[in-house]
């Protein structure tokens, strides 16, 4: 009985995190990868991709209820994302600020879990100055834009994949930049497989070519760059912050979404924490 309901709870929690990471690839400056790594799904998914056959030997039932909740997520929420931000646009990102806020604890612990030294703080520093000039030079000076049409779709899932192997890497937030997201959105929404096909099968290419050159990078540079994710992460982050240049009114809702959202992601994290140790995971 007991080892029954730890199952259920083990596929619940599977299923609530692939949801919020289907959500989150969706979000503009939200990056899938820096979810699944938050949640401890990032190393069985690379693992996975990397040796197919071991991996989902080893770790099956993750993959199918994390794939359903994810698939879920990132289906249901594409017509839901333009809703909220047509809604209110500010208020919405403030929220998804601190919900990635509220992760990075959890990222900070992990990334010093095989030393912290000079070298990593210098590349978290680099890596969060490097992507925030990054995202600052697309949004101000360079014009570039990304057509829909089947090249546009193949450059979405190209990004998407990026996304889930690179923690930290906001695809949407880029395809915000390059004018595509709305046309893409809208098409996941509605389930056009003229989107879906190419921008599915370029976003597995991707996971799967890439995934070995992750691993490995993991392997021989864990410190240096799990400090380099950081940065990306809070480099995304403050490149996502809606302008405080407003009324007073406005600051103090930004500032309870922000601190909501943190709060919220926090105790998500430490409640997956206490299943995954109730379970034995």
């Amino acid at each position: 009985m007991k080892n029954n309901r730890n199952i259920v709870l083990k596929a619940i929690l599977w299923i609530v995190q692939g949801c919020i990471v289907g959500i989150g690839a969706i979000l503009p400056g939200v990056s899938g990868g820096t979810l699944c790594y938050a949640f401890g799904i990032y190393d069985p998914l690379i693992e996975v991709l990397s040796n197919p056959l071991k991996g989902i030997k080893k770790y099956w039932q993750l993959l199918i209820f994390v794939c359903i909740g994810c698939a879920a997520g990132f289906v249901c929420f594409a017509g839901v994302t333009n809703w909220l931000l047509n809604w209110n646009e500010s208020v919405v990102m403030c929220v998804f600020v601190g919900l990635i806020a509220g992760t990075l604890p959890d990222i900070w612990k992990d990334a010093g879990s095989q030393g912290r030294g000079i070298g990593s703080i210098i590349a978290l520093v680099l890596s969060g100055v490097g992507v925030t000039t990054l995202f600052y030079l697309l949004d101000n000076v360079l014009e570039l834009t990304i057509q829909p049409g089947l090249v546009g779709w193949l450059i979405c899932g190209l990004f998407w994949g990026l996304s889930f192997i690179v923690p930290g890497f906001s695809s949407s937030t880029l395809l915000l930049f390059f004018g595509i997201y709305e046309a893409m959105s809208a098409g996941i929404s509605r389930l056009d497989f003229s989107v879906l096909i190419p921008l599915g099968l370029s976003m597995l290419a991707t996971l799967l070519l890439l995934s070995n050159l992750m691993k490995w990078i993991f392997a021989n540079y864990h410190a240096i760059i799990s400090h380099c994710i950081m940065g990306f992460v809070i480099g995304t982050t403050v490149m996502i912050l809606p302008s405080f240049n407003t009324s007073f009114t406005n600051i103090v809702i930004y500032l309870v979404s922000i601190i909501g959202g943190a709060v919220a992601s926090f105790f998500f994290n430490v409640l997956c924490q206490r299943i995954r140790a109730k379970t034995g995971e």
